[in-house]
């Protein structure tokens, strides 16, 4: 496409030669002209922020959740309770730093499995969604072993893997929770995620949806990271990464190579502990704490 393109610019600077008419340095190549009549005008594209974006996430799907379900699946923020405090100040917290550096790309992992870290994902998700000023979205990529259709009581969605090699759009993938939570769920297990994740086509389409929908922040919920090569593939393409550690479980040992590894890749946001003793009670997100 490179030389394609540098022989058409020969080519143009040729015929203003010809014609006595030199470019203007820093001049931008345009299109080579057929020769056979006046070229009818090309339509603008429409501005950014002029009610396109707002249009982009009202087409969305709207997906309306069961309470009674949510409650089951320990998710606990979709309206402001006691209940759902500590995921206000978790959200709180972290739209804090992530504005102080101007971050928008948030990935969650853990050391290992069953640390609450999609249970902390979807909470986080649906606190940030009862803030009307902030466009959020959530995308399910812990691609192995889906969980946050099932966890939200939804069917089981179609496979995200069209979606991220291009072949599908946001718009006819993408749901809606609300006016302001979009989610990009993931169906069927992906045999070999690692490949989809690293590569340059999810790349481009993670700008692509980026670009269009301006969301403010974009969660993505990752497999554990001393499981395999999956959440090290794709935690080049985040800002920053939040670590769930579950107290009763992680040993220090893991946390610490899960720390060092996802430094290696992304920034640490910070550490959330699940399961800690406080008291006389245990603080579990997945049994009513965080």
């Amino acid at each position: 496409m490179e030389k394609l393109q540098a022989a058409i610019e020969i080519a143009r600077r040729k015929r203003e030669a010809e014609r006595g008419a030199a470019p203007p340095a820093g001049a931008v190549p345009a299109a080579p002209q057929a020769d056979d009549g006046p070229q009818a005008p090309v339509s603008p594209s429409p501005a950014p922020g002029m009610g396109g974006t707002e249009g982009l996430w009202q087409a969305l799907p709207e997906t309306r959740l069961d309470p009674a379900t949510l409650v089951v699946s320990r998710i606990l923020s979709q309206s402001a309770s006691q209940e759902s405090t500590p995921f206000d100040v978790l959200r709180t917290k972290i739209l804090y730093q992530m504005r102080q550096n101007g971050w928008r790309r948030l990935a969650i992992t853990s050391p290992l499995p069953k640390c609450g870290k999609t249970t902390t994902a979807v909470n986080l998700a649906l606190a940030l969604g009862r803030q009307p000023e902030l466009r959020s979205m959530l995308f399910d990529f812990d691609l192995r072993a889906p969980a946050v259709a099932q966890m939200l009581g939804l069917p089981q969605p179609s496979s995200i893997a069209p979606l991220l090699r291009g072949e599908r759009g946001f718009a006819d993938h993408g749901r809606r929770i609300g006016a302001n939570l979009a989610l990009a769920l993931s169906g069927e297990a992906q045999t070999d995620p690692t490949r989809l994740l690293m590569s340059d086509a999810t790349r481009d389409t993670l700008a692509r949806i980026q670009e269009d929908y301006a969301p403010d922040i974009m969660i993505f919920d990752l497999p554990s990271i001393l499981i395999g090569d999956d959440a090290r593939a794709f935690l080049q393409h985040v800002d920053c990464a939040l670590i769930l550690a579950r107290a009763d479980q992680t040993r220090y040992g893991d946390f610490d190579s899960c720390e060092r590894e996802v430094g290696e890749y992304t920034n640490v946001l910070g550490m959330v502990l699940n399961g800690y003793r406080h008291g006389d009670g245990l603080v579990d997100v997945e049994r009513g704490g965080a």
